[in-house]
């Protein structure tokens, strides 16, 4: 059993040091920061930062405190209470937006062999009592705003016996705080008081991380360390169909994960890591980035909560690495076009000449650098996000080739994809540094086994030639112990062996590298016996500069598809205005000028005239007859978690809930082809 002043997160198990090992090495170097928000200035301050001494200090007081709070609320005559505690077997329940105290808490968790049970902080109230009740968690530790929220349905959630705020109740009216930089609401010194007793009412304990922290003061206890094949998280996947699996990984799982990541996120690296955190904790991907920079002896900061404003928080901390997702990355890639090769007269002209010697350069295997056109023009495109950046990666879904490219010479840095899942710990397949194809999403990682198998209902096969297509299959220390109390689940993602069955269809190209190129999960059967892959042509849909999103669909009585599209607002209001400003329009330009979003997407000529260029967009990306869009209806409202309802927490389509919503416009949209 580990003494207090040796490591505080067992991330890393069974090393010399299991976890955080770093606490030792790295003591007085920087670890979680945060920007403050000024509430008379109305403005985020500088990043203030807590060392590893520090954080390791309160993530032993914290451990000890979780374990004081819970006995505090477990009856004497509760004996399976009392047993869950004893033998560490329960849930802490994390539920905020990115910031220090959600890894300190974990961590604290960790300390004592207990599992961390993440719920996205954009989880409504349905999902968040889905995961608490599902997960068993007794412990919850959020953010001040979400406490009012779980009380109000607390008779739901019975086994949940302690909630902790992140923010701390005294410094609730200060002028800057941590709780300040995210945004919470009014809530006085009375209505902590008031949540108090509300929660007592209820058998519940609610306290704030000052509180805890003073618990494990007073009352010390030594850490429990976890085993290898002890829960290490829950991790809720997205529920496209119905209610979330929740995923149970190891520390085996994790361990080897952030041991494999950081070993490559090293690799030539002579600056010390720095991250900026805002892909979202509750998932994998986030926080296995976290576990391979502290492992490494990095530092993280933690955006201010607004994705909007990404790019100061980044300027602010100048970090080296930089994980995306190609919905941000496209963003950077209209930004510096926009004031580069898109811009008008001799700028334009330079940057495009800057732009096309760097890609031929790459392309030739000559880097991302280029002494003279770096000097004119890319150090002041990478200081966008990052002039100390030296790593960039893309996941979650494929990055357009040409924007891939052009952000690699653009802010000079070694921009990779990769391919990982919630059953993998977000460790899988991916490009190694210095890669210059921009197509495929790398090789297996290493300790990672891939393979296929045949999907003949989608004519897919292991013999295809030139390339093996079929459903990916992975294996590896990394591949999760299965599905939370859901043995069917279970049995159908983990085929045997150790192969876990991931649902994508890949392509094992020639030179050993790997290409998702369809969806296994979702397809359906038109009435001629065609399959269609929706995903698919979702896929090449959102490719257009026009498709800010789309939903595909299809009965098995028709013989063509339907869809659902929201138009990307920027790119479709002037190009719709271009549309109706044409001759014979029957429109004037004053007219047209007037129009704004909604107007634009409900006018029957611009819908037409939609579709049309989607019809050439397919055919273009060589999509079949059959998978072509025969009627679109255009919506200006974006699919989302909270007004349609209509996303998971990981920005995917709720396919079933999605057909439900549109159905009256589908069956329209039939018939208007029908006629």
């Amino acid at each position: 059993m580990a003494t207090k002043d040796q490591l505080v997160s067992y991330a890393v198990p069974n090393s010399a040091e299991p976890g955080l090992s770093s606490v030792k090495t790295y003591q007085d170097r920087n670890l979680f920061g945060y920007r403050p928000y000024d509430r008379e200035e109305k403005k985020y301050l500088p990043f203030e930062f807590k060392t590893y001494k520090q954080v390791g200090e309160e993530v032993n007081l914290l451990s000890s405190g979780l374990i004081h709070a819970i006995k505090k609320h477990t009856r004497s005559d509760d004996i399976e209470g009392l047993k869950l505690i004893e033998k560490r077997n329960f849930g802490v329940a994390l539920y905020s937006r990115n910031r220090p105290e959600w890894a300190i808490a974990e961590r604290a968790a960790f300390t004592q062999s207990l599992y961390s049970v993440a719920l996205y902080d954009t989880l409504g109230v349905s999902s968040t009592q889905f995961i608490l009740n599902h997960s068993e968690a007794v412990i919850l530790v959020c953010s001040l705003e979400k406490i009012p929220k779980i009380l109000e349905s607390i008779d739901t959630v019975p086994k949940l016996k302690v909630i902790i705020s992140m923010d701390n109740f005294d410094s609730i009216n200060s002028n800057i705080t941590a709780g300040d930089v995210w945004k919470v609401p009014s809530i006085t010194t009375r209505s902590i008081s008031v949540l108090k007793k509300w929660a007592a009412s209820n058998n519940v304990g609610l306290y704030d991380f000052n509180d805890v922290m003073e618990f494990g003061r007073q009352h010390p206890i030594p850490h429990f360390p976890p085993k290898l094949d002890d829960i290490y998280t829950l991790c809720y996947t997205s529920g496209t169909t119905g209610n979330p699996k929740g995923a149970v990984s190891s520390h085996r799982n994790y361990g080897f994960a952030c041991l494999a990541s950081s070993a490559n996120m090293m690799e030539n690296q002579s600056l010390i890591p720095v991250l900026l955190s805002y892909l979202p904790l509750a998932h994998c991907y986030g926080r296995n980035v976290e576990n391979a920079i502290l492992f490494s002896g990095g530092e993280i900061g933690y955006f201010c909560g607004d994705i909007a404003a990404i790019m100061d928080d980044c300027r602010m901390l100048q970090p080296t690495h930089f994980p995306g997702v190609p919905r941000l990355l496209n963003r950077i890639y209209d930004f510096i076009t926009s004031k580069t090769i898109h811009a008008p007269g001799l700028v334009g002209k330079v940057s495009r000449q800057a732009v096309e010697e760097k890609i031929q350069n790459l392309q030739e295997g000559k880097g991302v650098e280029h002494e003279f056109w770096d000097t004119v023009l890319f150090n002041k495109t990478k200081a966008v996000v990052s002039s100390r950046l030296t790593t960039m990666g893309s996941g979650s879904a494929p990055l357009e080739p040409h924007v891939n490219n052009f952000l690699r010479i653009a802010l000079i840095v070694n921009l990779t994809q990769g391919y990982g899942l919630t059953e993998t710990a977000a460790y899988c397949i991916g490009q190694t540094q210095g890669t210059i194809t921009a197509d495929d999403i790398g090789a297996p990682k290493p300790g990672c086994e891939a393979r296929l198998r045949d999907v003949p209902e989608m004519e897919y096969f292991v013999t295809d030639k030139p390339c093996p297509r079929g459903e990916l299959l992975i294996r590896g220390k990394n591949v999760f112990v299965g599905y939370f109390k859901d043995e069917e689940k279970t049995k159908e993602a983990l085929i045997g062996d150790g192969w876990f069955a991931t649902g994508d269809i890949a392509s094992f190209n020639e030179d050993g590298s790997v290409s998702i190129i369809d969806r296994k999960k979702n397809i359906f059967k038109l009435s001629q016996g065609e399959y269609v892959a929706p995903e698919k042509i979702e896929n090449i849909l959102s490719k257009h500069r026009l498709v800010a999103q789309s939903f595909v669909h299809g009965y098995s009585t028709k013989n063509c598809v339907v869809g659902v599209l929201v138009p990307d607002e920027e790119a479709f209001v002037p190009w719709a205005r271009s549309v109706l400003s044409e001759k014979d329009s029957g429109y004037t330009k004053e007219d047209v000028a007037k129009m704004d979003f909604k107007e634009l997407v409900q006018n029957s000529a611009v819908n037409k005239r939609f579709l049309a260029t989607m019809e050439n967009h397919a055919k273009q990306s060589k999509l079949q007859g059959f998978e072509v869009l025969k009627a679109i209806y255009l919506e200006h409202v974006l699919f989302d978690m909270d007004t349609n309802q209509l996303l998971t927490p990981t920005m995917k389509l709720k396919r079933f809930d999605a057909a439900k919503y549109y159905k009256s416009i589908i069956d329209e949209l039939y018939q208007s082809v029908a006629a």
